[in-house]
């Protein structure tokens, strides 16, 4: 367990469990991660996209997790290939080999569930700490030791949020879907090749093979939200809206000016929204700069593009054992 990521001992195997989610994503913000020499399979305007959430028990690193975003289907003859825009994980050994050996654009982050925050009245089925939803026995049995307490047995999903490894920034949120309720599903056997490269540290177009056993089923979607989203609910959430009365008096909240301090305060606004004045008093933004001294962009629109995606399906892995071949370069088609 964790014993490295040693050439010689390609395929590197990798236990644990993952959620596998397609999205539709518009070609055009696909072509954003795709190399321009490479086809994109898309059709109206789309291409398939997803995001693919791993937490692994066992590999060559260790325990870790990570997350994938997906930015769309590549041809290069005779194989199609999803390409990862994003790969997002919480362990430094793992980063380094997917930047050095694989040519992905790794990046560290922190994977922080919000489960300190829930109440004592809640409770979590969540597909992160793989928490089976209480049977219908269960609830009932429970629902009479307790009596009519009803609160104590609700349920919401869990959400787990990205963070920069640098900066602690939070880069997404992502609210997952319940644990399996009943046995495991069927187990099955898939191949799945992949392209990457194209980067600073493998120039190359690279192919890797990647052998998985997993039990399979269905699943609820992973809906994605980003920062600002999040700000603005939770914002929505806490606001309080003002009372209405009818009558002479105005509505709480309400200020009614005399019609001269009417006037004037219009005239104040009007001067402070002319362009002249908001050019000269506003203050530009500094873009905030991680550890390695390079622009980070205050949010990242273009992962917010793609986890946002019309999901189409999502598959949960279970017990799956996943052999990843070594990267070879291959020729762009």
């Amino acid at each position: 367990m964790g014993k490295g990521y040693r050439d010689g001992d390609a395929p590197w195997r990798f236990s644990g469990r993952a959620l596998y989610q397609l999205n539709l994503v518009k070609s055009s913000e696909a072509r954003k991660h795709v190399p321009a020499d490479l086809k994109l399979v898309e059709l109206f305007g789309y291409t398939l996209g997803g995001v693919y959430l791993a937490r692994y028990e066992d590999s060559p690193a260790g325990t870790f997790d990570e997350m994938v975003a997906l930015g769309g289907l590549v041809w290069n003859p005779p194989t199609s290939c999803a390409w990862a825009a994003r790969v997002f994980v919480n362990d430094e050994r793992a980063r380094a080999h997917g930047v050095k050996t694989c040519g992905l654009p790794s990046a560290l982050a922190r994977f922080d569930d919000d489960d300190e925050k829930s109440d004592a009245e809640t409770r979590r089925d969540g597909w992160w700490k793989n928490v089976k939803p209480l049977s219908v026995f269960a609830k009932a049995r429970a629902f009479v030791l307790d009596g009519k307490n009803k609160k104590r047995f609700m349920s919401r999903s869990e959400t787990v949020r990205l963070r920069d490894g640098d900066t602690g920034a939070e880069v997404c949120a992502l609210a997952l879907p319940g644990a399996g309720a009943g046995p495991l599903g069927p187990r099955i056997n898939l191949k799945l090749p992949s392209f990457s490269g194209r980067t600073s540290a493998c120039p190359d177009l690279l192919k890797y093979s990647l052998d998985m056993r997993a039990n399979v089923r269905l699943s609820g979607p992973i809906l994605a939200e980003t920062e600002t989203e999040a700000t603005t609910s939770a914002a929505q959430a806490n606001a309080v809206p003002p009372r209405k009365q009818n009558g002479f008096w105005a509505p709480t909240g309400d200020v009614r000016f005399p019609p001269a301090a009417a006037l004037a305060s219009a005239a104040s606004l009007s001067l402070a929204q002319s362009p002249a004045v908001t050019d000269a008093g506003a203050e530009k933004e500094v873009p905030e700069k991680s550890a390695s001294g390079t622009p980070r962009p205050p949010a990242d629109a273009e992962l917010a593009a793609i986890l946002r995606g019309k999901p189409l399906l999502c598959i949960a892995f279970d017990a799956m054992e996943m052999d990843v071949g070594a990267p070879t370069a291959v020729a762009a088609r």
